[in-house]
């Protein structure tokens, strides 16, 4: 009987030892897992932080070493660090920054992108952005300097035509082009009330591996613009750039689309997959580099996440 007393004494020791350390296991594990989530949380914020300083400010200013975290910007590979050092843990991630500008986007609006409902097809790369707050300004001596013609007549109707190829600029206003052909092109407006009847086809020089040309610029303001086709088969393949509206109803362009604000009123698929060469840096509009182009999260790296080892 003694002995039976002693083996279940014995028993509810190990018992009560095993209980211990699993529950000493437990609160170490709880505790980890609550370190983890405020390390994830202090990671988060201070990616968010820098985002909207490189976004909103001078992007220098998101260099700093604060409390236990540190986010350094590297400008010439477009790289944002964020290394955190809290709660007895330490990460560390690595955001690939790359510069996102109207002419890599199907359509792209200073102020907001309606789609209502319609889809416009467009390659995972080209999707659509809207709020961009401010639109690329499209360099008119350029134009005027490198013209084949300078069109200054208004109340005119241009049909039936074949453009010579290169740049045309028009500068009047009340004026209209009807089914107009142009091979290897860029067609400038400066005026207001310009209109696109019947089909056109119009196709913008190729450019190189850098840069391409724009096919259609409307640089006044005052200026909206209807891609409307009298039989849908109205062709424009390069860079569309409006400083007013884009009402896209049918046709056959390549993008990108860019413009104030750009609806979709019907359903309408972009070929930018059949024109890739069209999606970069486009001539006419300055350099790349003279903008602040907004920053987004392209492709990001965790070279470090997990308890410090103390000794």
């Amino acid at each position: 009987m003694l002995v039976a007393v002693l083996m279940i004494f014995v028993v509810f020791s190990f018992t009560g030892v095993a209980v211990l350390n699993v529950s000493y296991l437990s609160v170490a594990t709880s505790a980890e897992t609550v370190n983890n989530i405020k390390l994830q949380y202090a990671t988060e914020s201070s990616i968010n932080e820098a985002l909207w300083l490189i976004n909103t400010g001078v992007d220098s200013l998101v260099n700093s070493d604060v409390d236990g975290i540190a986010t350094v910007w590297d400008a010439s590979l477009n790289i944002l660090s964020v290394n955190v050092d809290k709660f007895q843990m330490e990460t560390e991630i690595l955001l690939d920054l790359s510069d996102d500008t109207h002419f890599d986007r199907g359509i792209a609006a200073e102020e907001a992108v309606t789609l209502d409902g319609y889809d416009p097809g467009l390659e995972e790369d080209n999707q659509v952005r809207g709020g961009f707050n401010f639109l690329p300004e499209a360099d008119l001596q350029y134009f005027l300097d490198n013209a084949t013609t300078v069109h200054t007549n208004s109340w005119k109707v241009w049909s039936n035509n074949t453009f010579p190829d290169g740049i045309h600029v028009f500068t009047g206003n009340f004026i209209a082009l009807s089914d107009i052909r142009i091979t290897s092109g860029t067609l400038v407006f400066t005026g207001h009330n310009v209109s696109f009847w019947g089909d056109n086809e119009i196709t913008a020089p190729a450019g190189d591996t850098t840069s391409t040309y724009p096919a259609v610029i409307f640089t006044n303001p005052d200026q909206d613009f209807d891609i409307y086709s009298q039989n849908g088969s109205e062709t424009i393949v390069g860079a569309i750039y409006c400083k007013g509206n884009i009402n896209i109803q049918n046709g056959n362009i390549s993008g990108p689309v860019i413009g104030r604000n750009v609806t979709l009123n019907n359903h309408f698929n972009l070929l930018d997959a059949e024109h890739g060469d069209r999606y970069r840096w486009t001539k006419g509009f300055g350099n790349r580099s003279d903008y602040d182009w907004p920053k987004q999260i392209g492709r990001w790296k965790t070279n470090k996440w997990g308890k410090k080892h103390t000794a």
